[in-house]
């Protein structure tokens, strides 16, 4: 009977003493190969038991006491054995196959959580050994063996549902979490910042890299970029060229420019709202500024009298036919 509950070979099979594991076991292999044992254990007892059964009825009038006891035993009997099957259902190998999420609890991963039931079936076995002994016993007059049987049969049922109990709490599946959305990684920080064209130009890592990381450690230059340029992304069409000039001033107040010669980033901000604007059909342009350029009154501005351009602080943004819209906020000599 145990060999058909429990799925397993003879243990006289060459091959049953192999693990899936190979020469080393897993806890959880182990812990079938006992629970096979245990059905084999039962199995005998429930034979010695009828045995027992079948001399008390030969030997009893009928009608007698040990008649109701007898009857008693055969159901807990049965009783015991359905435990047995549930206990193999919820073996790992009566089990289902999980999904490799879920293929490696860490209960199933510890050796630690399986002790406790591994001694659980210890008792069980030791159990379902003394039942045996007492079912073999001769019977005596007074109906002591029955007692002690029946007796047995109680304690064994007792620690049958304890470890069913614990081998169903090992092996249950981890219980399902809701799906919490991963927070957004860099890449979709800059594509939220600077906007997707700029935030898939390779030359430009760098600079998005250490725009985001200013931002992040509060830098006032930078988070007054970022929030141009947030603002630039939703503002109506009407808006874009004073926010050209805003732009501007906060890419320098970010980048301060005190040597001639365009950098990466400038160039490709400044391309990148023209287009914007021409797609929103706007048609300010913008023209950058260099230190070293004379000061010119039309086209720029400052804080104090120069003739010559030492730091850029804005560029010059340009309506439609040419003509300045905005001048470019420049330090002069």
């Amino acid at each position: 009977m145990a060999a058909a509950v429990f799925g397993k070979k003879d243990p006289n099979d060459a091959d049953s003493s192999e693990s899936r594991g190979g020469d080393h076991p897993s806890e959880l292999e182990q812990l079938t190969g006992q629970l096979a044992k245990l059905g084999e254990l039962l199995a005998q007892a429930n034979r010695q038991i009828a045995d027992y059964l079948v001399r008390r009825e030969s030997q009893k009038p009928a009608g007698d006491a040990a008649d109701e006891t007898a009857g008693t035993l055969g159901r807990q009997i049965v009783e015991l054995a359905e435990k047995v099957d549930k206990l193999a259902a919820s073996s790992p190998e009566g089990a289902p196959a999980a999904s490799p999420a879920q293929s490696a609890t860490p209960q199933q991963a510890s050796p630690a959580a399986l002790a406790p039931l591994r001694e659980q079936l210890d008792r069980v076995e030791a159990s379902v050994k003394r039942l045996a002994d007492a079912a073999a016993a001769p019977p005596g007059g007074d109906g002591a063996t029955s007692a002690a049987v029946l007796d047995a049969v109680r304690q064994l049922q007792v620690q049958l549902d304890a470890g069913l109990r614990q081998l169903t709490d090992l092996l249950a599946p981890p219980e399902e979490t809701a799906d919490v959305a991963a927070p957004p990684s860099s890449a979709q920080w800059e594509q939220v910042v600077v906007g997707p064209a700029l935030a898939a130009n390779p030359a430009l890592a760098f600079q998005r890299r250490q725009l985001l990381d200013g931002v992040l450690e509060g830098q006032a230059g930078a988070c007054a970029l970022a929030g141009q340029l947030l603002v630039f992304q939703s503002a109506p069409p009407e808006r874009l060229p004073q926010l050209l000039k805003d732009i501007g001033e906060a890419f320098y107040r970010w980048q301060p420019k005190a040597t001639p010669g365009n950098n990466p980033m400038e160039e490709a901000l400044a391309d990148w709202l023209q287009r914007s604007c021409e797609t929103a059909g706007i048609n300010n342009t913008i023209e950058l500024v260099h230190p070293g350029e004379r000061f010119d009154s039309t086209r720029h501005t400052a804080g104090s009298r120069g003739v010559e351009i030492t730091e850029v602080r804005g560029w010059i943004v340009l309506r439609d036919n040419g003509r300045v819209y905005t001048k470019a906020t420049v330090e002069v000599r």
